[in-house]
């Protein structure tokens, strides 16, 4: 409203101007109110000099001469020009004064992430190279020595996790992380962590309690990676706890969530900051979860609290139909992966179907020459090129050897963009992992073209 009313008041100053210039300075109207447009769309931008457009041509035509259309039109044209141009630059003023900002900002988060890194790499370097100042010199005995030995193994474990943390840090940044999602057990894993973790307790003579309800179901995840998360948090807590203090774990079951809380005794303050920390925080996210740390009055702690959604079971499912036979159909499995490709063999050899298998290009094209397959199912990605590129070459070969075999990509690539790509290259269909075995012999059945009869 502020920029209004400084439109209006810019074109009732200058009417006010022109009628004192008027008996003086004939002509001086249509400049002085184009002045006053030019203030307002100066100090409002668009709106306000608009405003002050209509109200000059209003005075200008109405109460000072008489109506001239011509007139109108051409400081009407002037006024919205100028309008324009304002507010063109008044945009570009504020766009350079966010991009500075922005820069500002990205300076400053530069700054604090070095400042964090050269703290969490300093720490551990300082103890390691006092302890190997004084064994050099062999001034350490005994209990001192051993002492001294444990300090430098954890420093450079320290060291080690850090350079890791890094290069996880560095894969979520660029987007390249990638999760091995399945259901899990958490109990496991939790008490796994928990284990590695006590090391670091016992050497400032933190007690470790931990509460773990075996029963609280299981959760989608990357098994290594929710072991890391526990890692991350115990290890933050460790490090902020004094010596002879207290960290406390505890596993349990929330309605539809599993929650994994790690409550330490250090001063209160949330330890938001960190490169292990900053992990966590995204591991978190990728698993679908949620994070947060809440601090109590000084002294007190704070609990660090991840809560993860829990799989749920259904009660009771109608039985469904069993996957179709596909007896003495030869199938040829091209993929890298043992597990997947043992997962392949096996599913589709329980339905009657004779699985010969390659696992690269190259051995494909060879099986397929000497042994022709009546369906051929392919992995995009192989150590020795790609499902395209076979593919291509699958259609090269004779008839009899490939040239029609219907092919079915079966693969980690998902996006709608690599299923037309597959189309593209001449797949009969594109299927992403993970594949129910039922789904894909229906598709198998299909692109044989037998009838999908059920055993």
């Amino acid at each position: 409203m502020r920029c209004y009313a400084v439109a209006v008041g810019a074109v009732v100053g200058a009417t006010l101007v022109v009628s004192g210039l008027r008996p003086m300075v004939p002509g001086v109207a249509a400049p002085v109110l184009l002045a006053a447009v030019a203030i307002a769309s100066w100090y409002g931008g668009r709106g306000p000099g608009l405003v002050a457009t209509t109200l000059s041509l209003i005075v200008l035509e109405l109460l000072l001469d008489a109506p001239s259309a011509a007139r109108a039109t051409i400081v009407a044209v002037v006024a919205i020009l100028i309008v324009t141009l304002q507010a063109r630059a008044r945009e570009g003023q504020q766009r350079a004064e966010a991009l500075a900002r922005t820069a500002e900002d990205s300076i400053r988060s530069k700054d604090e992430f070095l400042a964090v890194l050269s703290h969490e790499l300093r720490t551990p370097l300082n103890a390691l190279m006092g302890w190997i100042w004084w064994l050099r010199r062999g001034a350490l005995e005994g209990e001192r020595q051993e002492r001294a030995m444990e300090t430098i193994e954890r420093s450079a474990t320290s060291l080690a996790q850090l350079v890791d943390d890094l290069l996880d840090l560095s894969r979520i940044i660029m987007g390249t992380l990638r999760l091995s999602l399945r259901e899990v057990d958490p109990a496991p894993l939790v008490a796994a962590a928990v284990e590695s973790a006590r090391a670091a307790a016992m050497a400032k003579s933190i007690a470790l309690g931990v509460t773990i309800d075996r029963d609280v179901g299981v959760v989608r995840a990357d098994p290594e990676r929710l072991r890391q998360i526990v890692s991350g948090l115990l290890s933050s807590a460790i490090k902020v706890t004094p010596d002879t203090g207290r960290v406390d774990l505890t596993l349990r079951r929330a309605g539809r969530h599993v929650v994994i809380e790690v409550r330490d005794s250090g001063p209160g303050r949330a330890p938001m900051a960190g490169i292990g920390l900053s992990v966590v925080h995204h591991l978190v996210g990728l698993h679908a979860g949620t994070i947060r740390a809440e601090g109590a009055a000084d002294g007190d702690g704070v609990a660090m609290t991840v809560t993860l959604p829990a799989v749920v079971r259904a009660a009771a499912s109608p039985p469904v139909a069993s996957a179709p036979r596909l007896d003495r159909l030869k199938i040829l499995v091209v993929e890298d992966d043992v597990d997947a490709r043992l997962w392949l063999k096996d599913s589709l050899e329980r339905l009657g179907a004779v699985i010969l298998i390659a696992t690269s290009v190259h051995e494909a094209v060879e099986t397929l020459r000497q042994q022709p397959p009546d369906v051929l199912i392919c992995d995009i990605r192989l150590p020795d090129g790609d499902g395209y590129s076979l593919l291509q070459r699958v259609r090269g070969l004779d008839g009899a050897q490939g040239q029609h075999t219907p092919a079915i990509a079966v693969t980690a690539y998902p996006q709608p963009e690599d299923r037309e790509r597959a189309l593209a290259a001449g797949f009969a269909t594109h299927l992403s992992k993970p594949v129910a075995p039922d789904h894909l012999a229906s598709v198998i059945a299909s692109v044989a073209g037998r009838a999908e009869s059920t055993s």
